[in-house]
């Protein structure tokens, strides 16, 4: 302990220098920490819009869906999805099950027709486990109509959901009845009048102007679907065990179906977490040389000055591995002081911006920005720690091998 106090008293005694680099050390300790948790909020939304999205936590689907377009509705479909749900609903693990008809077509308000992807839901149990509702918006309300509403679950309804961009084209508003086109499983065209109760806002422009929403069974009757689903998103009751229960889904539902998880079928979550990744990275290099390069400027600058110190130190007794300890632990106070001082800035910065409510503006290709929410997240807190830490025992290593390698007669003689 002689040598964590000598150190100490060594840290205390230049303080504008030593201040010069606690400042560095808790720059590095917010940059790091504050980019952490902004990563975690952008990776937490874009996990729950991928899940609450539509794909759940578990997807089911034909094992050639995924290879290219399908040539018509439901050419690559469960053959009798409603079975393989009821089958489901009963596992322990399984919140609820929730099947899909995905089709394509034309949507027609009679002197123009556009293109649709359209998706056939459970009026009913969609939006309890999906954030169909929040992506709802006002339709005609501002012109004195009605406003938005979910899709009707009552027997012979031929509801309609629109994206706004697809409303837009057609010039549709709630209230306004539309013909839906498509191709039946047999490849023969049938269309059907439907009524929009509702406008929705799915975030992105593309899908805004093509995609619609209708129930299972005006889907079921456009195309023909009779038991048949294009896939099976399942909700899970511990979203955490999402992998681990994965092989046991797959069991279940048997070699003719292909189970995924949410991460895999969610492309635009994959690519934005590596570009994250590979950001944190650089930034976090970046940052390690400059923590570096200052510490050891400091340290070194420390033993330039001290030269007569050590060699008085060395003359009674201190061994040359000792000196270079002494060295170690004066690098060591001077993280442990930068990052608990970041930390503590880091927490009151963090509590600060969450507290104002920022709204961050729309990212490339969507139609709406998001609130800024950093998180707390202890894992990057304690890597950055730890990070800095072995960072500031590198920058020490240098100045300590040079502080040994003193002749003491020489180092006493030193002016």
């Amino acid at each position: 302990m002689i040598l964590a106090r000598l150190a100490l008293r060594n840290v205390l005694r230049n303080r504008r220098r030593t201040a010069l680099t606690l400042l560095v050390v808790i720059a590095g300790f917010m940059a790091l920490s504050l980019a952490g948790g902004f990563m975690a909020q952008t990776f937490d939304g874009l996990s729950q819009a991928a899940i609450r999205g539509g794909i759940g936590h578990i997807q089911l689907l034909h094992p050639q869906a995924l290879e290219g377009d399908e040539g018509q509705s439901l050419e690559f479909a469960i053959p009798d999805g409603e079975a393989l749900a009821m089958r489901l609903r009963s596992d322990p693990a399984v919140v609820e099950v929730l099947p899909r008809i995905q089709f394509m077509g034309l949507l027609s308000n009679g002197p123009k027709s556009v293109a649709f992807l359209g998706t056939g839901v459970d009026p009913v149990r969609e939006p309890k486990f999906m954030a169909v509702m929040d992506s709802l918006k006002d339709g005609s309300k501002a012109n004195g109509g009605a406003g938005s509403r979910w899709i009707s679950n009552q027997e012979g309804s031929r509801d309609v959901i629109l994206g706004v961009g697809l409303a837009k084209s057609l010039g549709a508003s709630v209230g306004s009845s539309l013909t839906l086109m498509s191709t039946n499983k047999d490849g023969g065209l049938n269309a059907l009048d439907v009524d929009v109760v509702g406008l929705q806002d799915m975030g992105l422009r593309e899908l805004n102007e093509r995609v619609l929403t209708v129930s299972l069974d005006t889907a079921s009757a456009l195309v023909d679907a009779g038991t048949a689903r294009s896939r099976l998103s399942i909700a899970l009751k511990h979203p955490e065990d999402t992998a681990k229960e994965l092989p046991r889904i797959r069991a279940l539902a048997g070699q003719a179906v292909q189970a995924l998880p949410w991460y895999e079928l969610a492309s635009f979550y994959k690519q934005v977490k590596l570009l994250y990744l590979a950001i944190f990275g650089f930034m976090g290099l970046v940052l390690f040389l400059v923590v570096l390069l200052a510490t050891a400027n400091t340290l070194l600058m420390s033993v330039m000055e001290r030269v007569r110190e050590f060699g008085t130190l060395r003359a009674m007794g201190l061994q040359a591995p000792q000196l270079t300890a002494l060295l170690q632990w004066e690098g060591a106070m001077l993280g442990l002081g930068g990052s608990i001082s970041g930390l503590v800035l880091t927490l009151i910065f963090r509590a600060g911006v969450n507290a104002l409510h920022w709204q961050m503006p729309a990212p490339p290709g969507t139609s709406h920005g998001y609130e800024l929410n950093i998180h707390f997240v202890p894992v990057v807190y304690l890597g950055v720690f730890i990070g800095l830490q072995l960072t500031l025992q590198f920058s020490a290593l240098f100045p300590g091998l040079k502080a040994a390698k003193l002749r003491i007669v020489e180092a006493l003689r030193h002016v």
